[in-house]
Protein backbone atom coordinates (compact mmCIF):
# COMPACT_ATOMS: atom_id res chain seq x y z
CA UNK A 1 0.00 0.00 0.00
CA UNK A 2 1.34 3.43 -0.96
CA UNK A 3 2.42 5.62 1.95
CA UNK A 4 0.54 8.93 2.42
CA UNK A 5 2.44 12.10 1.52
CA UNK A 6 2.76 15.30 3.54
CA UNK A 7 3.58 18.80 2.29
CA UNK A 8 5.63 21.32 4.24
CA UNK A 9 5.70 24.92 2.99
CA UNK A 10 8.62 26.91 4.42
CA UNK A 11 7.70 30.50 3.62
CA UNK A 12 10.59 32.91 4.09
CA UNK A 13 11.26 36.57 3.35
CA UNK A 14 13.42 35.92 0.28
CA UNK A 15 12.24 32.47 -0.83
CA UNK A 16 9.52 29.85 -0.55
CA UNK A 17 10.70 26.25 -0.16
CA UNK A 18 8.15 23.46 -0.53
CA UNK A 19 8.97 19.87 0.39
CA UNK A 20 7.01 16.65 0.05
CA UNK A 21 7.71 13.91 2.62
CA UNK A 22 6.37 10.44 3.23
CA UNK A 23 5.01 9.68 6.69
CA UNK A 24 8.45 8.40 7.78
CA UNK A 25 9.85 11.91 7.27
CA UNK A 26 11.79 10.96 4.13
CA UNK A 27 12.08 13.63 1.44
CA UNK A 28 10.24 12.72 -1.75
CA UNK A 29 10.46 15.93 -3.75
CA UNK A 30 11.23 19.61 -3.27
CA UNK A 31 10.98 22.92 -5.05
CA UNK A 32 12.00 26.48 -4.30
CA UNK A 33 11.36 29.93 -5.70
CA UNK A 34 13.09 33.19 -4.87
CA UNK A 35 10.92 36.03 -3.60
CA UNK A 36 11.72 39.67 -4.33
CA UNK A 37 10.96 42.07 -1.51
CA UNK A 38 10.86 45.82 -1.96
CA UNK A 39 12.38 48.65 0.07
CA UNK A 40 10.38 51.80 -0.73
CA UNK A 41 12.45 53.82 1.75
CA UNK A 42 15.57 53.15 3.85
CA UNK A 43 14.65 50.80 6.68
CA UNK A 44 11.39 49.72 5.05
CA UNK A 45 10.89 46.16 3.81
CA UNK A 46 7.68 44.99 2.12
CA UNK A 47 6.35 41.84 0.45
CA UNK A 48 3.78 41.84 -2.36
CA UNK A 49 1.42 39.10 -1.17
CA UNK A 50 -0.17 38.54 -4.58
CA UNK A 51 3.24 37.84 -6.09
CA UNK A 52 4.07 35.71 -3.05
CA UNK A 53 0.94 33.60 -3.48
CA UNK A 54 1.42 33.28 -7.25
CA UNK A 55 5.01 32.03 -6.70
CA UNK A 56 3.83 29.54 -4.07
CA UNK A 57 1.16 28.21 -6.43
CA UNK A 58 3.70 27.84 -9.23
CA UNK A 59 6.02 25.67 -7.12
CA UNK A 60 3.14 23.60 -5.78
CA UNK A 61 1.93 22.84 -9.31
CA UNK A 62 5.43 21.86 -10.40
CA UNK A 63 6.30 19.47 -7.57
CA UNK A 64 2.90 17.81 -7.08
CA UNK A 65 2.57 16.79 -10.74
CA UNK A 66 1.99 13.02 -11.10
CA UNK A 67 1.90 12.48 -7.31
CA UNK A 68 -1.15 11.32 -5.36
CA UNK A 69 -1.97 10.28 -1.83
CA UNK A 70 -1.53 13.63 -0.09
CA UNK A 71 -2.76 13.51 3.50
CA UNK A 72 -1.91 16.91 4.99
CA UNK A 73 -0.15 20.25 4.54
CA UNK A 74 1.39 22.68 7.01
CA UNK A 75 3.31 25.96 7.10
CA UNK A 76 6.56 27.24 8.53
CA UNK A 77 6.79 31.03 8.21
CA UNK A 78 9.28 33.82 8.71
CA UNK A 79 8.17 35.66 11.81
CA UNK A 80 6.69 38.07 12.34
CA UNK A 81 5.46 39.19 8.93
CA UNK A 82 2.40 41.35 9.57
CA UNK A 83 -0.47 41.27 7.08
CA UNK A 84 -3.53 43.51 6.76
CA UNK A 85 -6.50 41.76 5.14
CA UNK A 86 -9.94 42.92 4.01
CA UNK A 87 -13.19 41.09 4.77
CA UNK A 88 -12.45 38.58 1.98
CA UNK A 89 -8.96 37.86 3.28
CA UNK A 90 -7.20 39.80 0.52
CA UNK A 91 -4.31 42.14 1.37
CA UNK A 92 -5.08 45.85 1.54
CA UNK A 93 -1.37 46.66 1.31
CA UNK A 94 1.99 44.82 1.12
CA UNK A 95 3.01 42.69 4.11
CA UNK A 96 5.68 44.02 6.48
CA UNK A 97 8.31 41.49 7.69
CA UNK A 98 10.38 41.64 10.86
CA UNK A 99 13.33 43.22 9.01
CA UNK A 100 11.39 46.49 8.66
CA UNK A 101 12.34 49.15 11.23
CA UNK A 102 9.92 51.97 10.39
CA UNK A 103 8.06 51.42 13.68
CA UNK A 104 11.10 51.99 15.92
CA UNK A 105 9.78 55.28 17.32
CA UNK A 106 6.27 53.86 17.70
CA UNK A 107 7.64 50.98 19.76
CA UNK A 108 9.61 53.38 21.95
CA UNK A 109 6.54 55.57 22.55
CA UNK A 110 4.29 52.62 23.34
CA UNK A 111 6.80 51.26 25.83
CA UNK A 112 6.99 54.70 27.44
CA UNK A 113 3.19 54.83 27.73
CA UNK A 114 3.27 51.39 29.34
CA UNK A 115 5.68 52.53 32.03
CA UNK A 116 9.11 51.65 30.70
CA UNK A 117 11.00 48.77 29.13
CA UNK A 118 11.36 46.70 32.29
CA UNK A 119 7.63 46.80 33.10
CA UNK A 120 6.72 46.08 29.50
CA UNK A 121 9.04 43.10 29.27
CA UNK A 122 7.85 41.63 32.57
CA UNK A 123 4.27 41.80 31.27
CA UNK A 124 4.84 40.57 27.71
CA UNK A 125 7.93 38.37 28.01
CA UNK A 126 10.01 39.91 25.23
CA UNK A 127 12.28 42.86 24.70
CA UNK A 128 10.36 45.69 22.95
CA UNK A 129 12.10 45.99 19.59
CA UNK A 130 10.52 46.21 16.10
CA UNK A 131 11.36 42.58 15.25
CA UNK A 132 9.46 41.26 18.30
CA UNK A 133 6.72 43.89 18.50
CA UNK A 134 4.61 43.95 15.35
CA UNK A 135 2.02 46.01 17.25
CA UNK A 136 4.35 48.92 16.50
CA UNK A 137 3.73 48.31 12.78
CA UNK A 138 -0.01 48.28 13.42
CA UNK A 139 0.24 51.63 15.19
CA UNK A 140 2.28 53.05 12.31
CA UNK A 141 -0.36 51.92 9.77
CA UNK A 142 -3.16 53.36 11.92
CA UNK A 143 -1.44 56.74 11.92
CA UNK A 144 0.23 56.96 8.50
CA UNK A 145 -2.13 54.92 6.28
CA UNK A 146 -5.58 55.60 7.62
CA UNK A 147 -7.24 54.37 4.44
CA UNK A 148 -5.45 51.03 4.64
CA UNK A 149 -6.41 50.68 8.29
CA UNK A 150 -10.07 51.45 7.63
CA UNK A 151 -10.15 48.74 4.95
CA UNK A 152 -8.46 46.23 7.26
CA UNK A 153 -10.82 43.69 8.81
CA UNK A 154 -8.21 41.14 9.93
CA UNK A 155 -4.68 41.72 11.26
CA UNK A 156 -2.61 38.56 11.00
CA UNK A 157 0.65 37.05 9.87
CA UNK A 158 2.06 35.21 6.86
CA UNK A 159 0.54 31.83 7.71
CA UNK A 160 -2.79 33.61 8.33
CA UNK A 161 -2.78 34.80 4.73
CA UNK A 162 -1.52 31.57 3.18
CA UNK A 163 -4.02 29.42 5.09
CA UNK A 164 -6.79 31.79 4.05
CA UNK A 165 -5.81 31.41 0.41
CA UNK A 166 -5.98 27.61 0.67
CA UNK A 167 -9.11 27.12 2.72
CA UNK A 168 -10.91 30.44 3.08
CA UNK A 169 -10.61 30.74 6.88
CA UNK A 170 -8.20 32.75 8.98
CA UNK A 171 -6.49 32.41 12.37
CA UNK A 172 -3.23 33.13 14.21
CA UNK A 173 -0.92 30.64 15.95
CA UNK A 174 0.77 31.34 19.31
CA UNK A 175 4.37 30.94 18.12
CA UNK A 176 3.97 33.88 15.74
CA UNK A 177 1.66 35.85 18.03
CA UNK A 178 4.50 35.70 20.59
CA UNK A 179 6.26 38.40 18.57
CA UNK A 180 3.21 40.63 18.22
CA UNK A 181 3.55 42.55 21.47
CA UNK A 182 -0.16 41.91 22.01
CA UNK A 183 0.11 38.58 23.88
CA UNK A 184 1.51 37.75 27.30
CA UNK A 185 3.71 34.71 26.71
CA UNK A 186 2.50 33.17 29.95
CA UNK A 187 -0.99 33.09 28.35
CA UNK A 188 -0.16 32.37 24.71
CA UNK A 189 -3.71 31.77 23.46
CA UNK A 190 -5.16 35.04 24.71
CA UNK A 191 -4.80 38.56 23.34
CA UNK A 192 -3.94 41.00 26.11
CA UNK A 193 -6.79 43.51 26.51
CA UNK A 194 -4.43 45.98 28.20
CA UNK A 195 -1.97 45.89 25.30
CA UNK A 196 -4.72 45.99 22.68
CA UNK A 197 -6.43 48.95 24.35
CA UNK A 198 -3.11 50.78 24.62
CA UNK A 199 -3.02 50.87 20.82
CA UNK A 200 -6.75 51.30 20.31
CA UNK A 201 -7.07 48.12 18.20
CA UNK A 202 -10.66 46.84 18.03
CA UNK A 203 -10.88 43.25 19.25
CA UNK A 204 -12.87 42.43 16.08
CA UNK A 205 -9.69 42.86 13.99
CA UNK A 206 -7.71 40.29 15.99
CA UNK A 207 -8.19 36.67 14.97
CA UNK A 208 -8.59 33.57 17.13
CA UNK A 209 -5.30 32.05 18.34
CA UNK A 210 -5.20 28.30 17.61
CA UNK A 211 -2.56 25.57 17.95
CA UNK A 212 -0.13 25.17 15.02
CA UNK A 213 -1.43 21.64 14.37
CA UNK A 214 -5.08 22.71 14.28
CA UNK A 215 -6.88 21.54 11.15
CA UNK A 216 -7.85 25.02 10.06
CA UNK A 217 -9.77 23.69 7.08
CA UNK A 218 -9.44 21.89 3.77
CA UNK A 219 -8.21 23.01 0.35
CA UNK A 220 -11.12 24.66 -1.48
CA UNK A 221 -12.00 23.96 -5.13
CA UNK A 222 -10.70 27.41 -6.10
CA UNK A 223 -7.39 26.86 -4.29
CA UNK A 224 -7.10 23.39 -5.84
CA UNK A 225 -7.43 24.97 -9.26
CA UNK A 226 -4.67 27.48 -8.50
CA UNK A 227 -2.23 25.12 -6.76
CA UNK A 228 -2.81 21.69 -8.26
CA UNK A 229 -3.52 20.32 -4.77
CA UNK A 230 -6.45 17.96 -4.27
CA UNK A 231 -9.70 19.50 -3.06
CA UNK A 232 -10.34 18.61 0.58
CA UNK A 233 -6.66 18.24 1.58
CA UNK A 234 -6.41 19.00 5.35
CA UNK A 235 -4.45 22.19 6.15
CA UNK A 236 -2.64 22.87 9.44
CA UNK A 237 -2.29 26.47 10.58
CA UNK A 238 1.46 26.07 10.98
CA UNK A 239 3.91 28.16 12.98
CA UNK A 240 7.07 30.28 13.03
CA UNK A 241 10.09 28.76 11.25
CA UNK A 242 12.24 28.30 14.35
CA UNK A 243 9.32 26.67 16.17
CA UNK A 244 8.76 24.34 13.20
CA UNK A 245 12.45 23.36 13.23
CA UNK A 246 12.29 22.81 16.99
CA UNK A 247 9.27 20.54 16.51
CA UNK A 248 10.99 18.58 13.72
CA UNK A 249 13.92 17.96 16.06
CA UNK A 250 11.60 16.89 18.88
CA UNK A 251 12.69 19.60 21.35
CA UNK A 252 10.09 18.95 24.03
CA UNK A 253 11.91 18.83 27.38
CA UNK A 254 13.55 21.54 29.44
CA UNK A 255 17.11 22.06 28.25
CA UNK A 256 16.65 20.47 24.83
CA UNK A 257 18.46 22.76 22.40
CA UNK A 258 19.89 23.15 18.91
CA UNK A 259 21.77 25.63 16.76
CA UNK A 260 20.49 26.95 13.47
CA UNK A 261 23.48 28.23 11.53
CA UNK A 262 23.04 30.39 8.45
CA UNK A 263 23.33 34.10 7.69
CA UNK A 264 22.50 34.52 11.37
CA UNK A 265 23.09 31.99 14.14
CA UNK A 266 20.42 31.04 16.68
CA UNK A 267 20.76 28.88 19.77
CA UNK A 268 17.27 27.68 20.75
CA UNK A 269 16.40 26.29 24.19
CA UNK A 270 13.20 24.54 25.26
CA UNK A 271 11.66 25.79 28.53
CA UNK A 272 9.04 24.08 30.68
CA UNK A 273 7.76 27.29 32.25
CA UNK A 274 7.50 30.95 31.20
CA UNK A 275 10.77 32.02 32.82
CA UNK A 276 12.26 34.52 30.38
CA UNK A 277 15.56 36.36 30.12
CA UNK A 278 15.87 39.72 28.35
CA UNK A 279 18.98 38.54 26.49
CA UNK A 280 16.84 36.10 24.48
CA UNK A 281 13.95 36.26 22.02
CA UNK A 282 11.14 34.26 23.62
CA UNK A 283 8.08 32.57 22.18
CA UNK A 284 5.48 29.90 22.75
CA UNK A 285 6.32 26.41 21.44
CA UNK A 286 4.30 23.94 19.35
CA UNK A 287 4.08 21.66 22.40
CA UNK A 288 1.51 22.71 25.03
CA UNK A 289 3.10 24.06 28.20
CA UNK A 290 6.46 24.61 26.54
CA UNK A 291 8.28 27.75 25.41
CA UNK A 292 11.34 28.52 23.30
CA UNK A 293 14.14 30.96 24.09
CA UNK A 294 16.26 32.03 21.11
CA UNK A 295 19.76 33.40 21.55
CA UNK A 296 20.16 35.08 18.17
CA UNK A 297 23.41 36.39 16.71
CA UNK A 298 22.78 38.65 13.73
CA UNK A 299 25.63 38.13 11.26
CA UNK A 300 27.87 35.02 11.71
CA UNK A 301 27.22 33.61 8.24
CA UNK A 302 27.17 37.09 6.77
CA UNK A 303 30.59 37.74 8.34
CA UNK A 304 32.06 34.77 6.45
CA UNK A 305 30.54 36.03 3.19
CA UNK A 306 31.85 39.50 3.98
CA UNK A 307 35.38 38.10 4.33
CA UNK A 308 35.14 36.53 0.87
CA UNK A 309 33.45 39.47 -0.83
CA UNK A 310 35.08 42.50 0.76
CA UNK A 311 38.25 41.49 2.58
CA UNK A 312 39.90 38.57 0.78
CA UNK A 313 38.11 38.27 -2.60
CA UNK A 314 41.19 36.53 -4.03
CA UNK A 315 40.24 33.41 -2.04
CA UNK A 316 36.91 33.17 -3.83
CA UNK A 317 35.15 30.40 -1.87
CA UNK A 318 34.40 29.31 1.68
CA UNK A 319 36.51 26.21 1.08
CA UNK A 320 39.60 28.27 0.24
CA UNK A 321 38.88 30.61 3.14
CA UNK A 322 38.88 27.68 5.56
CA UNK A 323 42.03 26.18 4.09
CA UNK A 324 43.75 29.50 4.76
CA UNK A 325 42.35 29.71 8.32
CA UNK A 326 43.76 26.26 9.10
CA UNK A 327 47.26 27.69 8.53
CA UNK A 328 46.77 29.61 11.76
CA UNK A 329 46.39 27.99 15.18
CA UNK A 330 43.82 27.90 18.01
CA UNK A 331 43.64 31.43 19.40
CA UNK A 332 44.64 32.94 16.02
CA UNK A 333 47.98 33.92 17.49
CA UNK A 334 46.39 36.35 19.95
CA UNK A 335 43.81 37.93 17.63
CA UNK A 336 40.17 38.30 18.73
CA UNK A 337 37.22 39.29 16.53
CA UNK A 338 33.96 40.85 17.73
CA UNK A 339 31.31 39.78 15.16
CA UNK A 340 28.92 42.76 15.35
CA UNK A 341 28.84 43.71 11.67
CA UNK A 342 25.23 44.91 11.68
CA UNK A 343 24.70 45.60 15.35
CA UNK A 344 23.83 42.59 17.47
CA UNK A 345 20.85 40.87 19.03
CA UNK A 346 21.66 38.36 21.78
CA UNK A 347 22.98 38.99 24.28
CA UNK A 348 23.46 42.77 24.02
CA UNK A 349 20.58 43.92 21.76
CA UNK A 350 22.49 46.92 20.47
CA UNK A 351 21.81 48.00 16.85
CA UNK A 352 24.77 50.40 17.08
CA UNK A 353 27.39 47.82 18.08
CA UNK A 354 30.35 47.50 15.69
CA UNK A 355 32.73 44.72 14.72
CA UNK A 356 36.42 44.85 15.53
CA UNK A 357 39.67 42.91 15.66
CA UNK A 358 41.78 43.18 18.80
CA UNK A 359 45.43 42.18 18.76
CA UNK A 360 46.62 43.14 15.25
CA UNK A 361 50.42 43.20 14.96
CA UNK A 362 52.96 43.57 12.19
CA UNK A 363 53.35 39.79 12.11
CA UNK A 364 49.58 39.10 11.95
CA UNK A 365 48.85 36.99 8.89
CA UNK A 366 45.85 36.59 6.64
CA UNK A 367 45.24 33.15 8.14
CA UNK A 368 45.07 34.65 11.65
CA UNK A 369 42.55 37.29 10.58
CA UNK A 370 40.26 34.67 9.03
CA UNK A 371 40.54 32.20 11.89
CA UNK A 372 39.78 34.96 14.39
CA UNK A 373 36.43 35.55 12.65
CA UNK A 374 35.46 31.89 13.01
CA UNK A 375 36.55 31.95 16.66
CA UNK A 376 34.72 35.23 17.34
CA UNK A 377 31.47 33.67 16.11
CA UNK A 378 32.05 30.71 18.46
CA UNK A 379 32.80 33.06 21.39
CA UNK A 380 29.47 34.79 20.76
CA UNK A 381 27.66 31.44 20.91
CA UNK A 382 29.53 30.49 24.08
CA UNK A 383 28.40 33.74 25.69
CA UNK A 384 24.76 32.91 24.87
CA UNK A 385 25.20 29.36 26.18
CA UNK A 386 26.73 30.69 29.39
CA UNK A 387 23.72 32.92 30.09
CA UNK A 388 21.24 30.14 29.22
CA UNK A 389 22.88 27.60 31.51
CA UNK A 390 22.93 30.11 34.38
CA UNK A 391 19.35 31.32 33.86
CA UNK A 392 17.71 27.91 33.57
CA UNK A 393 20.15 25.72 35.52
CA UNK A 394 21.19 23.71 32.48
CA UNK A 395 24.27 21.69 31.60
CA UNK A 396 24.42 21.20 27.85
CA UNK A 397 26.68 18.35 26.72
CA UNK A 398 25.86 18.09 23.02
CA UNK A 399 24.35 20.40 20.43
CA UNK A 400 22.61 19.46 17.16
CA UNK A 401 23.41 21.95 14.42
CA UNK A 402 21.34 22.50 11.27
CA UNK A 403 21.40 25.02 8.45
CA UNK A 404 23.76 26.01 5.67
CA UNK A 405 26.72 26.80 7.93
CA UNK A 406 26.46 23.33 9.48
CA UNK A 407 28.45 22.16 6.45
CA UNK A 408 31.56 24.02 7.65
CA UNK A 409 33.88 21.45 9.21
CA UNK A 410 36.33 24.07 10.43
CA UNK A 411 33.53 26.16 11.91
CA UNK A 412 32.08 23.15 13.72
CA UNK A 413 35.45 22.02 15.07
CA UNK A 414 36.13 25.50 16.43
CA UNK A 415 32.65 25.73 17.98
CA UNK A 416 33.08 22.34 19.67
CA UNK A 417 36.44 23.44 21.10
CA UNK A 418 35.29 26.91 22.19
CA UNK A 419 32.01 25.76 23.78
CA UNK A 420 33.52 22.56 25.16
CA UNK A 421 30.71 20.34 23.95
CA UNK A 422 29.91 17.81 21.25
CA UNK A 423 28.50 19.14 17.96
CA UNK A 424 26.17 16.91 15.92
CA UNK A 425 25.33 17.70 12.32
CA UNK A 426 23.22 16.35 9.49
CA UNK A 427 23.20 16.78 5.72
CA UNK A 428 19.41 17.20 5.89
CA UNK A 429 18.64 20.82 4.97
CA UNK A 430 14.84 20.99 5.23
CA UNK A 431 14.22 20.93 8.97
CA UNK A 432 11.62 23.72 9.16
CA UNK A 433 9.75 22.30 6.14
CA UNK A 434 9.72 18.88 7.83
CA UNK A 435 8.25 20.43 10.97
CA UNK A 436 5.55 22.09 8.87
CA UNK A 437 4.75 18.80 7.13
CA UNK A 438 4.49 16.97 10.46
CA UNK A 439 1.97 19.57 11.64
CA UNK A 440 0.05 18.85 8.45
CA UNK A 441 0.20 15.15 9.32
CA UNK A 442 -1.42 15.81 12.69
CA UNK A 443 -4.12 17.96 11.06
CA UNK A 444 -4.74 15.21 8.51
CA UNK A 445 -5.01 12.45 11.11
CA UNK A 446 -1.83 10.65 10.01
CA UNK A 447 -0.43 11.16 13.52
CA UNK A 448 -2.68 11.07 16.58
CA UNK A 449 -1.68 14.43 18.02
CA UNK A 450 1.63 15.99 19.05
CA UNK A 451 2.31 13.19 21.54
CA UNK A 452 2.09 10.40 18.93
CA UNK A 453 5.25 8.22 19.27
CA UNK A 454 5.12 7.54 15.52
CA UNK A 455 6.02 11.13 14.60
CA UNK A 456 9.36 10.78 12.73
CA UNK A 457 11.46 13.42 14.47
CA UNK A 458 14.88 14.16 13.01
CA UNK A 459 17.18 12.31 15.42
CA UNK A 460 19.88 10.87 13.14
CA UNK A 461 23.05 12.91 12.73
CA UNK A 462 25.81 11.73 10.44
CA UNK A 463 28.73 13.76 11.80
CA UNK A 464 29.97 14.40 15.30
CA UNK A 465 32.66 16.85 16.41
CA UNK A 466 34.04 16.27 19.90
CA UNK A 467 35.86 19.04 21.78
CA UNK A 468 39.64 19.11 22.04
CA UNK A 469 40.19 20.13 25.65
CA UNK A 470 43.72 21.35 25.03
CA UNK A 471 42.22 23.88 22.63
CA UNK A 472 39.36 24.55 25.06
CA UNK A 473 41.86 25.76 27.68
CA UNK A 474 43.36 28.20 25.15
CA UNK A 475 39.91 29.48 24.22
CA UNK A 476 38.86 29.71 27.87
CA UNK A 477 41.51 32.36 28.49
CA UNK A 478 40.62 34.30 25.34
CA UNK A 479 36.90 34.15 26.15
CA UNK A 480 37.44 36.21 29.30
CA UNK A 481 38.98 38.92 27.10
CA UNK A 482 36.18 38.60 24.52
CA UNK A 483 33.54 39.24 27.19
CA UNK A 484 35.25 42.51 28.17
CA UNK A 485 35.48 43.89 24.65
CA UNK A 486 31.93 45.17 24.14
CA UNK A 487 31.54 46.90 27.54
CA UNK A 488 34.91 48.61 27.15
CA UNK A 489 34.32 49.82 23.56
CA UNK A 490 30.54 50.45 23.54
CA UNK A 491 30.87 54.23 23.89
CA UNK A 492 33.39 54.42 21.05
CA UNK A 493 31.19 52.19 18.85
CA UNK A 494 28.23 54.52 19.32
CA UNK A 495 30.38 57.56 18.58
CA UNK A 496 31.04 56.10 15.11
CA UNK A 497 27.34 56.31 14.19
CA UNK A 498 27.94 59.66 12.49
CA UNK A 499 29.78 57.81 9.70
Amino acid sequence: MKKPLLIGIDAGTSSVKICIFNINGELVRQGEVKIAFSSPRPGWIELDLKQYWDATCRVLREITTDLTGFAGLGFSVTSPTTVFLDDEGLPVRPAIPYLDIRSKEDVEELVKYWGGEEDFQSHVGNKPIPSTYSAGIVRWIMREENNSWNRTKKVGFLNTFLCGQLKGEWAVDPTVASFSGLVRLAEPFKWSDELRELLGIPSSKLLTILTPYTKIGEVTPQAAKETGLPTGLPVALGCADTAAASFALGLSQKGDCFESAGTSDVLTFCLDRPDFNSMFLNRSHVYPGRWLAHGAMSTPGAAIEWLITNVFPELGTVSELEKEAERSEPGARGLIFLPYLAGERSPIFDPNAKGLWLGLRLDTRRADIIRAVYEGIAFGLRQILKYAEAQWDLKIKSLPCVGGAAKSQLGLKIKADVLGLEYQTTDFQHVAALGAALLGGIAGGVYMGWEDPEIPYLKKFNSCFKPNFTNYKIYDQLFTIYERLYPSTKEAMHALNVY
